[in-house]
């Protein structure tokens, strides 16, 4: 009888440790849980607007854990919108070093490389997205790697991918807005002005440089209605670089 006591005795006792030993978090989750924490202060800062104070909590996030994608990914949205190319590059990365399927942060990545002028860098990233075929908004892979393209001075593949972008969203009026350009860069007036007009038509409220970019045409022709679309450039956004060029051509009409 003392013998079976003792069995059972051990028996819960080896209840008790493991219960100790599995019942609480790990090391490891303890860390993953406080990282959280900090990024999840981190993003309600950012969507407050308190952007220093989102830095800092981030800060945090990474020092606890560099690995997380999500921390990495918001601070190089942070640091993209500051125009702080290199620490925005540094972060994409990072994310793409930790989850490579990231396909919003390579956009982003190839995104910032379009802003440093990096054109071959950019190439580089938007050649992987178009390939991913679980990528949501290939239209931007394809709009994004054209502009490469573009100012590389390789029209015939800006097109064809300015093309793509415009055929998988047929709404993305800045497609067709960059297919006249690639059209007025090839000498050909009367196709750019089609697809100016084109964006004009799907982007009536809120798109400038169509506007813009066709009151130059016009202008260059002698055509009087140039003025209107100077005009509208300025009525849409009065207060941007923009504005201020389509004033300047005003001013000398």
């Amino acid at each position: 009888m003392w013998r079976r006591g003792m069995l059972v005795v051990m028996w819960v006792g080896a209840l008790l440790m493991m219960g100790c030993a599995t019942g609480g978090p790990s090391e490891e989750e303890q860390i993953e849980k406080s990282a959280q924490f900090h990024y999840e202060m981190g993003a309600g800062y950012f969507q407050s607007n308190e952007v220093t104070h989102a830095i800092r909590e981030l800060t945090r996030a990474l020092e606890i854990n560099p690995d997380h994608a999500q921390a990495h990914y918001l601070m190089g949205i942070i640091y993209m919108g500051r125009r702080d190319y290199r620490r925005s590059v540094n972060h994409f990365e990072e994310v793409l070093r930790v989850e490579p399927s990231f396909h919003f942060a390579r956009n982003n990545l190839g995104s910032v490389y379009l802003a440093m002028e990096r054109w071959e860098d950019a190439e580089r990233e938007f050649l992987v997205l178009i390939d991913e075929t679980l990528y949501t908004t290939p239209e931007l892979a394809h709009n994004n790697l054209g502009w490469a393209y573009y100012n590389q001075r390789r029209l015939a593949e800006a097109l064809e991918h300015f093309r793509m972008a415009a055929f998988l969203a047929p709404q993305m009026c800045l497609a067709d807005n960059n297919q006249g350009l690639v059209y007025e860069a090839m000498g050909n007036a009367s196709e750019a002005a089609r697809y100016y007009r084109l964006a004009i038509e799907k982007c009536p409220e809120n798109y400038q440089e169509p506007h813009f970019n066709l009151g130059k045409l016009m202008q260059a022709r002698g055509d009087g209605r140039a003025v209107e679309h100077f005009r509208r450039c300025v009525q849409i956004q009065p207060r941007n670089d923009l504005a201020e060029r389509c004033r300047q051509y005003l001013s000398v009409n």
